[in-house]
């Protein structure tokens, strides 16, 4: 027989009354100057493109430009 069977179980310790708070969630981090800027690039690239070949290749030039920045956003 050990000391084992014959100690009694510590007794449980009351619950605390102090409000619990949520743990805080993690802030993602903002992109929205580098966001901007890559879109200003883009549209600024778009518009050079588009006042070298003219109303032929603007349906190319705008799917092309939303391709690379739908590519950017969803990328993060």
């Amino acid at each position: 027989m050990d000391d084992t069977d014959a100690t009694l179980p510590a007794p449980d310790t009351p619950p605390s009354n102090e409000p619990r708070t949520p743990a805080p969630v993690p802030a993602k981090p903002g992109y929205a100057i580098l966001d901007g800027t890559v879109l200003l690039a883009l549209l600024g690239t778009c518009a050079g493109v588009y006042y070298t070949v003219g109303n032929i290749g603007f349906s190319a030039i705008v799917g092309a430009a939303a391709g690379l920045y739908g590519t950017w956003r969803n990328r993060r």
